[in-house]
């Protein structure tokens, strides 16, 4: 049994006895998958799906999970299948585990930082940063390996986001430069492209979450409270500068976001055009599908979504054995 995903919005589904038909725009079967091997189908975009084929993939216990092309979780059609309690019972385990959360933070803050260096490093072609300023990051680091509760370690990283989004405010174009990091309402044109991006991002976590079999609301960082998601709030910290970080230098430097497709609200601050919003979409959807070389020590090259699968799986079975050190963070992979 596989995962199966389908992207690409002309594509049409149906059911031909006990098989998926995948067919194009122009009608021509382009694939053809055996209903007994599919575990759970992922659909990105707007493809077609017959009534025939979702009662069969329901009674087969196959569960369908919708996204937009850029990844934003829309919703699961539920096929009754009954829900992973172990998986969800190691992981509540874990959770009330103090000290393998400390450890599992531990290896989430970590990476998250060095993802930031990286991409700091990556745009700052003209050297205007120095060793004296990434030794904020160096000690911030040293000071969450050595940190004994999790309140502690984020002191640390909440001083290291600081010097992090002051030194990208000096990296963008000059129009762009903002006076750090504020969420909703946004101040500027920039927050309010990573306050976009990191919503996408979390909404993607939360489907991919509920997809693996663990429960979104048991996270390692942060405390559940209400509905929020905090397992998908952990997860997404190490992805921030990777996934939307980047694609927001990489479209504010090339141009293909200005300064007039940003307008002010009372209500949101300052907010995207429409046609900005499809700029921006249109390139998280390829950067979600972009193959790179994700883990430090790990020569293979994986598209995102593959990561996170990976990802989580891994966290599964550092639940399951107690041992954090199982857990593959996007940086060190070990």
């Amino acid at each position: 049994m596989r995962d199966i995903y389908i992207q690409g919005s002309d594509l049409k589904l149906s059911l031909s006895k006990e098989f998926m038909i995948v067919k194009n725009e122009n009608r021509e079967i382009v694939d053809e998958i055996g209903i007994h091997t599919i575990s759970n189908l992922i659909i990105f975009g707007q493809s077609q799906m017959t009534t025939q084929l979702i009662k069969r993939l329901s009674i087969k216990k196959v569960n369908i999970f919708y996204f937009t092309n850029e990844g934003r979780y829309l919703s699961t059609v539920d096929s009754g299948r009954e829900a992973d309690f172990e998986k969800q019972e190691v992981q509540a385990r874990a959770h009330f585990d103090s000290q393998f959360r400390l450890e599992i933070a531990r290896r989430m803050i970590s990476a998250k930082i060095k993802n930031q260096v990286n991409l700091l490093k990556s745009f700052d072609e003209d050297h205007l940063l120095d060793s004296v300023d990434y030794l904020r990051f160096t000690n911030a680091l040293d000071g969450i390996s050595q940190s004994e509760s999790i309140h502690e370690m984020m002191g640390y990283e909440g001083r290291s986001a600081k010097s992090y989004f002051y030194f990208l405010s000096l990296l963008v174009p000059n129009q762009y430069y903002f006076s750090g990091r504020s969420r909703r309402p946004a101040k500027d044109g920039f927050n309010s492209l990573l306050n976009f991006g990191y919503s996408i991002l979390y909404s993607f976590l939360i489907g991919m979450i509920r997809k693996s079999g663990l429960n979104q609301g048991f996270g390692m960082i942060h405390e559940c409270h209400n509905h929020h998601a905090s397992l998908a709030s952990d997860m997404m910290e190490e992805w921030r500068p990777v996934i939307v970080d980047d694609l927001v230098m990489t479209l504010l430097r090339n141009g293909e976001i200005t300064e007039s497709d940003f307008m002010a609200s009372e209500e949101e601050g300052i907010v995207l055009s429409k046609e900005a919003q499809q700029v921006f979409l249109k390139g998280l959807s390829s950067r979600m599908l972009e193959i790179h070389a994700y883990r430090e020590k790990d020569r293979k090259r994986y598209t995102f979504i593959y990561m996170i699968e990976m990802q989580l799986q891994s966290l599964i079975q550092a639940f399951r054995e107690s041992d954090p050190s199982l857990y593959l963070s996007s940086f060190t992979g070990e």
